[in-house]
């Protein structure tokens, strides 16, 4: 009777572990959804609903991109956190997924161990930029009509402990000047205040700014870069104007559940890698500003955000900056 017992115990768990292998394989078998935790029209959205586009048909399910905005990211962050790690809910992040995570590491309500990261799209670099109409053509020149104005001048920012914030922020800290931040619900808000004179200043991500520079509303001072970028051949780094510190790239990346299947994780890594490697995506990168990254796998990548998370607490500490 007892082997009998044990026979069919044994024999439930391999069934068990055979249905499971089977919806594995098996998956997708319904859409899956990638939480943009930011505004519409942004960097990060703009890069994956290009790449989730072409990874749909390859998978045979649709790939519904949903901002679901708020708190500097964590509301959409914290909803993948909870959500179930069967391969269905996916977070797209960038470079705010790890300055939060050494700004306020206690009060995020979720932590990095609660995700997978699946595979880096690309980077982008900052431009420091002013209006136009302000009539500065220069870092140096900003940097002394900003002097002369200690208080008086805003930035154009997102919120506090985003990629716009911490980069003024480390500029500031380093050329010495005092200036407020104006926090805006999203990038292209603050871009077109920005333009109309509202606030003077912003570091803005050059997929965002590049169309205004081109279009003459925007002036670019100098990028955040050890060396010049080629869409921006003639603008010099902020390297060059005396501020080696000064730099930032930010990344578009994917991440999952931590318990998600592993086997899912690396299909996924392995077909997105397909995708922003072929002719088509790069040529889209290169018009929007993203800058393709060597293939790697999920573990590269972990080791990079691992790495991403000391270099921002440094920096933090450096500059004093307070999460409020």
């Amino acid at each position: 009777m007892k082997t009998r017992n044990v026979m069919a115990v044994l024999s439930g768990m391999l069934l068990g572990v055979s249905f499971l292998a089977h919806a594995q394989a098996e998956w997708p078998t319904r859409p899956v959804r990638v939480i943009i935790p930011f505004p519409a029209g942004g960097q990060l959205d703009s890069v994956i609903r290009l790449v989730t586009e072409k990874l749909s048909p390859v998978l045979g399910q649709p790939i519904v991109a949903e901002n679901r905005t708020g708190a500097d990211g964590n509301i959409g962050t914290q909803l993948v956190a909870r959500s179930a790690a069967d391969g269905y809910t996916w977070l797209a992040q960038s470079a705010p997924y790890t300055i939060q995570a050494s700004l306020r590491p206690q009060a995020l309500g979720f932590s990095t161990r609660d995700f997978q990261p699946v595979i880096n799209l690309g980077t982008s670099s900052f431009v420091l930029v002013v209006p136009t109409t302000l009539g500065i053509k220069t870092l140096e020149e900003f940097v002394a009509y900003a002097k002369a104005r200690p208080g008086q001048l805003s930035y154009a920012g997102s919120a506090v402990g985003t990629t716009v914030h911490l980069s003024t922020e480390m500029f500031q800290h380093a050329a010495g000047t005092k200036m407020l931040m104006i926090p805006y619900p999203g990038i292209p808000p603050a871009l077109t205040d920005l333009v109309t004179g509202r606030t003077q200043f912003m570091s803005v991500g050059l997929i965002a700014g590049l169309p205004l520079i081109r279009a003459g509303k925007l002036t670019p001072l100098a990028v955040l870069d050890p060396e010049r970028h080629p869409l921006l051949p003639d603008v010099p780094t902020t390297a060059e104007k005396g501020y080696p510190k000064v730099t930032l790239k930010t990344w578009f990346g994917l991440l999952m559940p931590a318990t998600t299947p592993r086997n899912i994780v690396q299909r996924i890594n392995a077909e997105m890698t397909k995708i922003a490697q072929s002719p088509e995506v790069l040529a889209r990168y290169q018009s929007m500003g993203v800058d393709p990254v060597k293939p790697q796998g999920p573990e590269a990548f972990d080791a990079s955000l691992k790495s991403e998370i000391e270099r921002w607490t440094a920096i933090i500490k450096e500059a004093n900056i307070k999460a409020d």
